[in-house]
């Protein structure tokens, strides 16, 4: 048996030299790069060729060997961040001491090299995940605090922070929680509502700021200009009739951003303002999201734009309208304006924030035999980012964010401030859909907007977690954000998107009904400025289509697809400017 690995292992890398002696360095390094991938995969997906020790190591070292030959190569990063993968899933399946010394080394060099990587959260949390199970507890608290308080808005963010909480919990600190839990609780004004958080999101040119209460209030919002006599930056204010601010309230550190601080108080008897300074201000709009189920907190939503932010551009009055040929590739801009449209509507993607819808306590739609809408949510979300990581690069991603990597809630205004944080140039929300009538199936899109239609009615009031009459109380405020969305762009996007899911599901399987693009008032695509869409994956209350969502291989199909809509948005765009 060692024999025929040795030789396995000898003919691969001979093939591999003999390919590529008459090719360029980058040439050689790209063609081992694929090489190494397909064979990577097939260790990922084989458990006969995962048994082999030696075939684990030539995949690594190779890995390993592409970086350094050339770290300011495209794909070193990815190379490197494998390799270190590769090595920590070898010491724990061999249980071998040397590998996990290796992954513990190559994730080290990774987060030094690419510190600002999307994947340089995933190596610190790599690095403190070896340190733990060696019980060099110091080290990995250190390793998990680089992310906690250093890449807050992170996918790895919520599980370095439970892993920080555990290493670092003492008797001490249980006895305070216990001591806390007894105490009693603070009594307020009857009939008053009580703000329990204030959260917030800033960037250069935007700002995002949530106050969360336990009912609905009253409001009035003004905005302050500047005053050049007494040195005041703009604010923008918000009158909180019948409010208490509730004393366990506290700001996050705002370390950089567009807003400069936030500070509440009473401002006369039965009213509490909370005040927001900015550094400069464009615009802003306030408006408030209904109670639900799932979030029973009443939230007011405050969003600034900052003057130093990208003027609107607009394709034309109307949104097209695609049909069945899917949009179309020909330019109807003057060639005067083609040279800087790229630059002047910020289409050029570079960066993609995923969104699994639903998540927690909020389990989405229910298959027939159980299946739970977050999870497929999860998996599709998770699987994209993995193949955009890999494949993106050839056509401009660089970023690939998710909203959430575990099984936890997010507010839904919270998933579009991650969107606007990480300067998205696409946001996609992934989820399944689901219906009463057990036979409703097929694949569709959706893009921010008004409808009539009561199907897309009611599928909006159940993502959004509210009823169709908190619809129409959203509706001035959608009216705001929809004139100012990126419409054209996100309708492009959208008829790329779902005409290549639903021709590469179509290939493998049968039934697939195309459903086509279309627009309702979603929440979590408020707000986004950036080509935004929600993806209706597949019926989950379907038994048929719920037992597709289970398949890996229906996922990669669907996961193929929305790659190669993105791909055909992006190659259109350079070929635009």
């Amino acid at each position: 048996m060692k024999s025929r690995i040795k030789l396995f292992s000898f003919l691969v890398a001979s093939i591999c030299l003999l390919a590529l002696s008459f090719a360029t360095a980058e040439e050689k390094n790209r063609a081992l790069y694929e090489e190494n991938f397909k064979l990577y995969r097939q260790l990922e997906s084989n458990s006969e060729k995962a048994k082999r020790i030696d075939t684990w190591d030539l995949v690594g070292s190779t890995f390993y060997r592409i970086y350094s030959q050339d770290p300011k190569w495209k794909n070193a990063p990815l190379c490197l961040f494998v390799a270190s993968r590769v090595y920590e899933k070898k010491s724990l399946r061999f249980k071998t001491q040397q590998d996990s010394e290796k992954a513990l080394k190559y994730a080290r060099e990774f987060v030094k090299t690419y510190p600002k990587d999307s994947l340089a959260d995933d190596s610190w949390l790599r690095v403190g995940r070896i340190l733990e199970r060696r019980g060099k507890k110091k080290e990995a608290v250190t390793a998990y605090q680089r992310i906690v308080y250093g890449m807050e808005d992170s996918d790895t963010y919520e599980i370095a922070k439970k892993k920080l909480a555990a290493l670092t919990e003492t008797k001490t600190s249980k006895k305070a929680g216990t001591a806390a839990k007894k105490a009693a609780p603070k009594t307020y004004p009857k009939g008053y509502a009580v703000v329990k958080k204030i959260r917030h999101w800033s960037t250069d040119d935007y700002t995002r700021v949530v106050i969360e209460a336990d009912r609905e209030i009253k409001y009035a919002s003004k905005m302050l200009r500047p005053d050049p006599e007494l040195k005041t930056p703009p604010r923008l204010y918000v009158d909180l009739e019948k409010t208490v601010i509730s004393d366990s309230v506290s700001i996050e550190p705002i370390t950089k951003g567009l807003l400069e601080k936030i500070s509440f108080a009473s401002n006369r008897p039965g009213v509490s303002r909370v005040v927001l300074y900015i550094k400069d201000l464009e615009g802003h709009k306030v408006f408030s999201l209904p109670r639900s189920e799932q979030n029973p907190s009443f939230r007011l939503v405050m969003d600034i734009k900052g003057a130093g932010a990208q003027p609107e551009k607009i394709f034309a009055k109307d949104a097209p309208s695609y049909g069945k040929q899917g949009p179309s590739l020909e330019s109807k801009i003057p060639e005067g304006e083609i040279a800087s449209l790229k630059q002047a509507l910020g289409l050029k993607v570079r960066t993609v924030v995923i969104d699994p819808g639903h998540g927690g306590h909020d389990p989405g739609a229910i298959g027939p035999s159980g299946l739970r809408e977050k999870d497929v949510n999860l998996k599709i979300a998770k699987r994209l980012r993995e193949k955009l990581i890999e494949e993106g690069k050839s056509f401009g991603i660089e970023n690939v964010y998710l909203t959430r990597s575990t099984d936890r809630f997010i507010p839904l205004e919270e998933r579009t401030a991650i969107a606007r944080k990480r300067k998205a140039d696409i946001f996609i929300s992934i989820h399944c859909n689901g219906a009463r009538r057990k036979k409703a199936h097929g694949i569709e899109t959706y893009i921010l907007g008004f409808t009539d239609d009561q199907t897309s009615l009611q599928l909006a009031a159940r993502e959004n977690a509210t009823t169709t009459k908190g619809l129409n109380e959203l509706g001035s405020t959608l009216k705001q954000y929809i004139l100012s969305a990126k419409k054209e762009e996100s309708q492009q996007v959208a008829g790329y998107v779902q005409k290549s899911i639903i021709q590469n599901v179509s290939v493998k399987y049968r039934y697939v009904k195309n459903k086509g693009v279309k627009k309702a008032p979603f929440v979590v695509l408020i707000g986004a400025d950036v080509p935004s869409l929600l993806i209706e994956a597949s019926f989950i209350t379907n038994p048929r289509e719920e037992k597709r969502l289970k398949s890996k291989a229906y996922i990669e199909r669907i996961v193929d697809g929305i790659i190669l809509g993105i791909k055909k948005y992006s190659m259109q765009t350079q070929k635009v400017s």
